[in-house]
């Protein structure tokens, strides 16, 4: 077998209902009564893989990360994400690293996960968590269209944290509508104090067509300048990193050892398989 690494990253579309900012290919499911669309598109996932293995594509590699994205994985019933990752443990039984040591991702997000949930992650042999957050004062989230609050958000980490998990990254995110460099420092206090191992944090980018486009052209909210938002990022940048935080890609930080291997292979152009409907290999 080939030692040349590889990554595995599984698009699930699924949301409870698609935040205001996001253009990425997905599904709000609040309002569908139908859904049975979940079931199908996972048979669809399974079929796919099976033909990665049947060329050897695969085969051919020492698969070294296992990334579920999104999208919200963790809006469909668990039971999916087992299936998907004990199909895929019976695949990798030969492949270098084993599967207990690849580093195994899910995106998850408050409001869609409960402490059994997150147990059947642990069960299934996922060590990485990433939470969004994006920011802790719940005005803004509502603003943008989030599910939850911040004192969820601190239910989903401490249950993550009393189910077992370690390896946890927090996404926030910088130049929302009204937010303001306040409301950073208190973002970066509040999360700084819970200590994760990992924190990304995005710049907003308003996409065409999406509401939070509309509401800004609407001017029911107003767009953030280009200067605060870079001041918003080098508050960012300079607080992390005196907390001990490394920067070491252009949205990541991490404490020393705890960068996500997923994202370093992404940046070092490594090799990867994208499986599902928007993602691309």
């Amino acid at each position: 077998m080939d030692s040349k690494e590889l990554g595995i990253y599984i698009h699930i579309p699924f949301c409870k209902r698609k935040c205001y900012y996001c253009d990425f290919i997905s599904l709000g499911m609040e309002c569908m009564e139908d859904k049975s669309i979940i079931e199908e598109y996972m048979r669809a996932v399974k079929n796919e893989i099976e033909v990665y293995f049947t060329q050897n594509i695969i085969r051919e590699y020492n698969v070294t990360t296992i990334y579920i994205g999104g999208g919200t994985p963790s809006y469909i019933d668990s039971k999916y994400i087992v299936e998907i990752l004990n199909f895929l443990e019976i695949k990798l039984k030969d492949n270098v690293t084993p599967f207990k040591e690849i580093e195994i991702t899910i995106e998850i997000n408050p409001g869609t996960v409960d402490i059994v949930k997150l147990e059947q992650y642990k069960k299934a042999n996922i060590n990485r968590l990433s939470i969004g957050l994006q920011s802790t004062n719940n005005e803004i989230l509502k603003e943008i269209g989030r599910i939850h609050t911040f004192e969820e958000f601190l239910e989903t980490y401490n249950n993550a944290k009393d189910v077992g998990f370690e390896n946890i990254n927090v996404d926030l995110m910088i130049g929302l509508p009204n937010q303001t460099i306040e409301d950073i420092k208190d973002s970066l206090f509040q999360i700084i104090k819970i200590n994760p191992n990992h924190i990304s944090v995005y710049s907003l980018i308003i996409e065409e067509g999406t509401v939070i486009d509309q509401y800004i052209k609407q001017k029911k909210l107003v767009e953030l300048d280009e200067e605060t938002e870079r001041n918003m990022y080098w508050y960012v940048k300079n607080t992390l990193e005196l907390n001990n935080y490394n920067h070491y890609e252009i949205s990541n930080f991490s404490k020393k050892g705890k960068e996500s291997k997923h994202n370093v292979n992404c940046w070092f152009q490594k090799e990867y398989v994208g499986i599902g409907v928007a993602a691309h290999s």
